[in-house]
């Protein structure tokens, strides 16, 4: 009692009284830290810390007088201009006040705006679900993962609706119920959520139709005579657009790792094994599925890399004191940092760090052991060296993981066509759109993109987005009606910016095509085909990094060039099409 009378009036001394006059602070300039705090003792809580190196403590709680978040937060993400925490129970052991299990707050002011005690409740009024994870889907949805399935969370009305079929946990009673069958990370890649269950594997669902289209399982490996499922850790999306997925020894929960990662095509489905190469030093990646979190595995969003806090040999996903990278363009393993030859004794706690989206440095969380109560921050750069330490008064804050503000609006290319001209020898046009739009503190491939609107209706033409590209095409032998125009949106972590594009009917016109043709190739990496973005006939020749010419193709517009046969690694793409010459890099995998 006496150490906690300390720690809570150390809390007051140290923040003043701009920890009781919050509205000073500019909530757009730092980052949060979600934490589950102090089990047994008060609920979880949000910290603050600010660009010029300032704490502000429980930010939630300064904010919303009388409204606490649950207990064992282990989830926050700020999507549009709102921020949506996750919290396991509704309430601690030790708390005053009964929480919530799903908050949403307004993420410029931490202003509650709806808190939900429960995300499901059985015939008896009692909790059927805790929460695990909250991915927006879109700005009209989001899919609530919990330890019973995904439920869908309408965002126009803040209102928890039903669960996706499929997705629950198929142990009804005790411990299985709670830590068997729970819902992990999730991720939306082009028009589908890739959702990492427990015992079933990755979950792949229609982003439209709210339904499970496919399921990517796990190995099965024979294990001293036995076959062995494994099971999933998480799974990340990197710079590339390529999704990344962690494997567990199996589907225990016990978080044991094996020796490699899986590489995820979200166009194809495409799975690829990397092995993690323990005999260089670089150790395997943590999971955490029986007291879950988000686990220390993520991506930077400027170059084409990702990054995880190690699972030492012998040790367990809370001993980790190093950090590995893995350059997914240069197909290279290597460490980051190695704080075991640092001053401190310091250890990486839990979900362990992130990488902010704009400066690309690492956030980690850094602690001594259960009993120590001393805890602060390391802002590290990505080559290994510590810019900066932050200190925390001392409580037992157990982070889940840093949340960074959203402040960039996505930018529409200027290259983005205004006009599109159809005709009876062309009537489709295709367009890939992957930098047509851009976000500084957001990944490209991220950016969720589609036609919003075809006006008229009867208008004779069908535009939609497909594998990241915009297609247009008339219908039948009509004409195309005059002042036809379709709306895109661009929706980048809910900053959602459109463009209007007339289509016009060159048969009636007389116009040339004037649509603009941006030559690149797509997808890359690839891994089995490759497309090149022209409306013409081209010549590609590929050659490997020694000059040698090893296939030569002619193609029609964007038909995918088969490139299964080829040797992983790097190559020259020699382009000859629209009357132009250009040379792209191709990475294969």
């Amino acid at each position: 009692m006496y150490r906690l009378f300390l720690t809570t009036l150390l809390a007051f001394t140290l923040t003043g009284s701009k920890a009781q006059e919050n509205s000073d602070v500019d909530y757009t300039k730092g980052v949060f830290v979600v934490n589950e705090d102090w089990y047994g003792h008060n609920n979880s809580t949000i910290n603050f810390l600010t660009d010029e190196g300032e704490w502000y403590y429980r930010v939630f709680q300064e904010e919303n007088p009388g409204h606490e978040l649950g207990c064992t937060s282990q989830y926050g993400t700020i999507y549009g201009n709102r921020m949506y925490i996750v919290s396991k129970q509704d309430k601690d052991p030790g708390a005053t006040i009964t929480g919530s299990r799903f908050v949403v707050c307004d993420a410029t002011t931490m202003k509650l705006i709806k808190e939900f005690q429960f995300i499901s409740n059985d015939e008896k009024k009692k909790s059927s679900t805790d929460g695990r994870f909250f991915l927006p889907v879109d700005e009209h949805k989001g899919y609530l993962g919990t330890n019973n399935g995904i439920w869908m969370f309408n965002m126009d009305n803040l209102t928890i609706e039903g669960q996706i079929k499929g997705t629950h946990n198929e142990n009804e009673d005790g411990y299985g119920s709670m830590y068997k069958g729970q819902m992990g990370t999730m991720v939306r890649a082009n028009d589908y959520v890739f959702a990492v269950h427990q015992q079933t594997g990755i979950l792949v669902i229609d982003a439209k139709a709210d339904t499970i289209v496919n399921v990517i399982k796990a190995p099965v490996e024979e294990v001293n005579g036995k076959d062995v499922q494994r099971g999933f850790g998480s799974i990340i999306m990197s710079k590339d657009g390529m999704l990344w997925a962690s494997v567990a020894k199996d589907v225990s929960g016990n978080g044991d790792a094996v020796p490699y990662m899986l590489r995820i095509d979200p166009y194809t489905f495409d799975v690829k094994r990397i092995d993690i190469p323990q005999e260089e030093g670089i150790d395997l990646i943590p999971n955490s599925w029986y007291a879950w979190t988000a686990d220390g595995f993520c991506a930077s969003n400027k170059e084409n890399k990702i990054y995880w806090k190690n699972l030492p040999s012998g040790g367990t996903w809370f001993s980790s004191n190093k950090i590995f990278g893995y350059d997914i363009d240069n197909n290279k393993f290597f460490q980051v940092i190695d704080l075991t030859t640092s001053e401190g004794n310091w250890n990486i706690y839990g979900t362990g760090f992130r990488i902010h989206p704009v400066t690309d440095e690492i956030y980690a969380f850094l602690y001594h052991d259960f009993q120590n109560p001393v805890n602060e921050i390391a802002r590290i750069s990505t080559d290994g060296k510590v810019l900066q330490e932050y200190p925390m008064i001392d409580n037992y804050w157990f982070p889940a993981l840093p949340v960074f503000p959203d402040n960039a609006e996505p930018v529409v290319s200027d290259k983005f066509p205004t006009q599109i001209v159809l005709d009876e020898n062309n009537p489709e046009y295709k367009l890939h759109l992957g930098s047509m739009v851009t976000d500084e503190d957001n990944m490209n491939a991220a950016i969720v993109k589609y036609v919003a609107a075809i006006t008229p209706e009867n208008s004779q033409i069908s535009a939609f987005v497909r594998n990241d590209s915009l297609i247009v095409c008339k219908k039948g032998d009509g004409k195309i009606m005059e002042n036809t125009e379709i709306e895109v949106r661009f929706n980048s972590n809910g900053k959602v910016v459109s463009r209007n594009v007339s289509v016009t009917d060159n048969s009636d016109t007389g116009i040339e095509n004037v649509s603009e043709s941006i030559m690149s190739v797509y997808p890359n990496p690839a891994t089995s085909y490759v497309c090149i973005n022209t409306e013409s006939t081209a010549k590609v020749s590929f050659y490997n990094i020694g000059g040698t010419c090893v296939k030569q193709v002619t193609v029609n517009g964007r038909e995918p060039i088969d490139i299964s046969s080829l040797s992983d690694g790097i190559y020259m793409l020699h382009i000859d099409a629209e009357g132009k010459t250009c040379t792209i890099k191709l990475v294969k995998h």
